[in-house]
């Protein structure tokens, strides 16, 4: 959490992030980097902005949210902007505010479609979940929100876990932070990261629901004894081929010095990733490991029929790193995105128009919710780059 984004300070405070960005136009679905959608006023407190998300539409539009720390307003939200021409461009779109705390949405939020009919919504139903906090920080929830018509109007859903506060990494306070989403053999399933329980400094933990209202009891993932060691962070992909999933985690105070390594878990089963054996994500050009905020994906190798890759990052650089399906732990390699580095930099995979640019080409959409060392005149914004997607290294 902020114990990365601290590190990510020092390490993205970079001659390329402190310039002002030139405008620039973007070619709809083509290529780009590094690409302005969202400059928050200068006023915005904190970091400006943090923590972007994105969601492909069935109509290949694009949604996007972020943490916001709008000046403007008494109560924090979920901004929702949205693309049409392959993130080239987002315009405002909707708010997904706080309806039943009176405390504001501000922290960290997930966008997730439903792949079936579950909990009385339909199939392509958006779902958010994000931490619900006052300014003040005193508590928070992790809540779940609904949104039956693309992204437009949103509604509660539940609370997810409650989290007493203050809501703050420091060790003691009772936070909660970091939701993932996934469907897992009709069960919704949350991961998260909490505070909550005193004999750990941080936990990963998941809850699962069968009707998007009531919430089992939570679970470990990842939990390390040592209060002076913190995972954070978790994020999962699934391999249908070798039907392996992968969890992500930064690994703050481990065995790897410096920062908030990136480590991983593999699994046969995503509710049983307590069992798996933590490993750093050790690269094979002998560079520096990734280090914090990291993000997972699985997609099917371009031109290899058969043959997939998990993707992955850290805040420390700005490749990306994949491996094959079978997830040899000596088999993550680098490969230069041409994207700048970022905290909790998301990875997705969209699909394009037949008539783009891209020419019905999957790509690999990359998006930066706040370069923590900008300075200048950019004021930490958000931005995005469209690549193609990347092949296995072959050597």
């Amino acid at each position: 959490m902020i114990f990365s984004r601290l590190f990510a300070t020092a390490v993205l405070t970079t001659a390329s992030l402190a310039a002002s960005l030139t405008p620039r136009a973007v070619k709809p679905w083509s290529n780009f980097n590094n690409n302005a959608v969202f400059k928050p006023k200068k006023e915005a407190t904190s970091w400006r902005t943090l923590y972007g998300r994105t969601l492909q539409l069935p109509d290949k539009s694009l949604l996007l949210s972020w943490e916001d720390y709008d000046p403007d307003v008494k109560l924090t939200y979920f901004p929702i902007y949205k693309s049409t021409d392959g993130g080239a461009t987002y315009k405002p779109f909707a708010r997904v505010e706080d309806q039943v705390n009176g405390w504001g949405n501000w922290y960290q939020p997930f966008l997730y479609a439903l792949p079936q009919d579950f909990g009385g919504y339909r199939r392509g139903t958006i779902l958010l979940a994000g931490v619900s906090t006052p300014r003040n920080l005193t508590e928070a929830y992790i809540d779940l929100y609904a949104s039956e018509n693309q992204g437009k109007d949103w509604e509660f859903v539940s609370h997810i876990v409650y989290g007493p506060g203050p809501e703050t990494i420091k060790q003691g306070d009772q936070a909660v932070w970091e939701p993932f989403l996934m469907m897992h053999k009709g069960q919704l399933v949350c991961y998260f990261s909490t505070q909550v329980d005193p004999k750990y400094n941080q936990k990963l933990s998941h809850k699962t629901t069968k009707d998007l209202r009531k919430w089992s009891k939570a679970v470990d993932d990842v939990a390390f004894p040592n209060t002076d060691q913190r995972p954070g962070m978790a994020t999962v992909a699934y391999s249908p081929i070798s039907k392996k999933y992968v969890m992500t985690f930064e690994y703050c105070g481990g065995p790897l010095t410096g920062g908030c390594p990136v480590y991983y878990k593999v699994s046969n089963d995503p509710l049983a990733f307590g069992a798996a054996t933590a490993q750093p994500i050790i690269p094979n050009d002998g560079q520096l490991n990734p280090n914090g905020s990291p993000f997972v994906i699985w997609t099917p190798e371009p031109g290899k029929k058969g043959s997939g890759i998990f993707i992955t990052n850290g805040n420390s650089r700005e490749e990306v790193f994949v491996n094959t399906d079978a997830v040899d732990p000596n088999g993550w390699k680098p490969v230069n995105v041409g994207q700048w580095s970022a905290y909790s930099r998301e990875l997705r995979i969209i699909q394009t128009p037949d008539n783009s640019a891209a020419e019905g080409e999957p790509k690999l959409l990359i998006t930066n919710g706040g370069n923590i060392g900008c300075s200048g005149d950019c004021y930490n914004y958000v931005v995005d780059g469209l690549v193609g997607i990347p092949s296995y290294p072959q050597n």
